[in-house]
């Protein structure tokens, strides 16, 4: 790799204080006192070098140990996820989730080109919104499709910038830790640089033995449905006496979409959604009583309203009945101004704009998606009827992606594959399960942990012995585990046992039968697939 880059293979890198960007600080509690920075220059594009034509590419090292020193185990390389914001402090991050690995490791993040302190790309480009509602994916897809700059912010360019940041620290090999997006980018390395990497952890994966990522974007619809009405109507049910809707999961959700089955009421209710961060929920439970609170009142408020209700007033009234922290309240109020707010252009009016969304150039660059409009026509309306909450959501639009073709596909996989741990939670909205389960049981020389009747996105550290504990094991050297392990999750908020949302897992990680209703009172430990029909209808 290194000889691709020519002179800028002997760059001098140097370190100096760090200035984390807002949308990428570091997280409460991280020890930032052993981290330095230093931007590198990379080639544009490594399939074809020209040393005139470089990147900035912004890295932070938190150092703990020589790589001299007798003692030292690794450098771990980490990865967020996204990629949508900076991942520059990452490093501290990942240092804070492992105190056992911080006297011999040392820990390496990074803003991934086209992010944060990182060199940019934006392409240019215009459209009419008479042209429909897939007008501005078409022209953005066509625009950013053909251009040079954009062309390079890529998975695998970001592949090759890793390990260029892993030969100027001078190092034989790294440990990789990526998380959501960051395990498609880990599957990508490592199967390009095997060599040089010791081992990877890929937490809440994507199905990385495919060749496009499009189906992660597919399933994710029916994955939040699945969520929502499995895992969080029945936590509703079961905190009746706080959300006040019933003790029945299957009649809360029809309530729910009958009261918001108008147009005016189903766009209140996405606006409501939206304002509040609602579907930040679905990536972390513990948000689930604002949840609860948030479909209680779209329920009481949409029951109430006429035919005629303005969504911009009746989502007020939802968000204003909604029991929130303090600090999505205050979100919530700027953004309700926003809505109020007159639209920013005049019908009929050609709209001219920019674009520098990363994660679509990634993610319609690294391999080919279905073109054009009659596939994604019929998939909306078919999974529509599946996943009725991201239909409400606004989701189910065609994407850039559908605009976007391309020659590039994920690496071939062998048996040189990089020794590796997935972890999943059984009921993730963001990398689904099944995509998780895949990579898990699909990568070459790759060992699955997946927990049960759990909904969070990034397992790791979870805080239990069963999950972290053969992780850090890992990390530190020892083998991985030699079958899959399935940890029980932890309570949700507001209870003190877990109860089952779906089916038991068995000792594969495998599911018997379809998603359905289930009682909503059955303890984890006690449920078998028999036990957890008993609500279905």
């Amino acid at each position: 790799m290194a000889f691709l880059a020519g002179a800028l293979a002997d760059q001098e890198v140097v370190w100096e204080a760090c200035e984390f960007n807002d949308d990428g600080p570091p997280i409460p509690g991280a020890d930032v006192s052993n981290v330095e920075c230093a931007t590198i220059e990379v080639p544009r594009d490594w399939t074809d070098p020209d040393p005139e034509l470089t990147w900035d590419v912004r890295i932070s090292h938190a150092r703990n140990i020589e790589p001299t020193d007798p003692n030292y185990s690794t450098t771990i390389m980490a990865h967020p996820g996204g990629p949508y914001s900076s991942g520059l402090s990452f490093s501290t991050a990942v240092q804070l989730y492992t105190p056992e690995l911080r006297p011999t490791t040392n820990y390496v993040s990074f803003d991934q080109r086209g992010l944060g302190q990182s060199s940019r790309a934006e392409c240019e480009y215009e459209y009419d919104p008479a042209g429909g509602p897939s007008a501005a994916a078409r022209a953005i897809g066509e625009a950013c499709s053909n251009h040079p700059d954009v062309a390079t912010m890529t998975t695998e360019q970001a592949a090759y910038d890793m390990d260029f940041i892993r030969h100027l620290l001078g190092l034989k090999t790294v440990t990789y830790v990526g998380y959501s997006y960051g395990t498609w980018l880990g599957t990508w390395y490592g199967s390009l640089f095997f060599d040089n990497i010791e081992r990877m952890i890929l937490d809440s994966s994507t199905d990385s033995t495919r060749e496009s990522i499009q189906h992660n974007y597919d399933a994710a619809h029916d994955a939040r449905d699945r969520q929502f009405r499995l895992h969080m109507m029945n936590w509703i049910a079961r905190n009746d006496a706080t959300v006040g809707l019933g003790t029945d999961p299957e009649e809360i959700w029809e309530r729910y979409f009958a009261a918001t089955k108008s147009p005016a009421t189903s766009l209140a209710a996405q606006y409501a959604w939206n304002v509040v961060n609602g579907p930040a929920a679905f990536s972390g439970p513990v948000l689930y009583p604002a949840a609860g609170s948030l479909v209680a009142s779209i329920i009481n408020q949409a029951e109430a309203a006429d035919e005629a209700a303005d969504p911009v007033e009746l989502a007020t009234r939802i968000v204003n009945g909604t029991e929130l922290p303090d600090a999505l309240r205050v979100i919530a109020d700027e953004r309700l101004a926003q809505l109020s707010a007159p639209p920013p252009t005049e019908p009929g009016e050609t709209i001219r704009a920019t674009h520098d969304y990363v994660i679509e150039f990634t993610a319609c660059t690294d391999g080919q998606w279905t073109q054009g409009l009659e596939f994604w026509d019929e998939f909306h309306e078919k999974t529509a009827e599946t996943a009725p909450l991201s239909a409400q959501f606004g989701l189910l639009i065609t994407p850039t992606c559908a605009f976007w073709p391309t020659d590039s596909k994920m690496p071939p996989l062998d048996d040189s594959f990089p020794e590796s741990i997935v972890l999943q939670s059984e009921l993730d909205s963001m990398t689904p399960y099944e995509q998780g389960w895949a990579a898990g049981t699909g990568l070459p020389n790759t060992s699955l942990i997946v927990v049960d009747n759990e909904s969070i996105h990034g397992v790791f550290p979870y805080g239990t012995e069963e999950v972290d504990q053969p992780v850090v094991d890992f990390l530190l050297g020892e083998d991985r585990p030699a079958h899959t392990i399935v940890a029980p999750g932890k309570p949700l908020p507001l209870e003190h046992t877990t109860y089952e949302s779906w089916t038991p897992l068995d000792e594969n990680g495998e599911h018997s039968g379809a998603p359905q209703f289930t009682d909503p009172t059955i303890p984890a430990e006690t449920a078998t697939l028999k036990d957890t029909a008993v609500g279905s209808r």
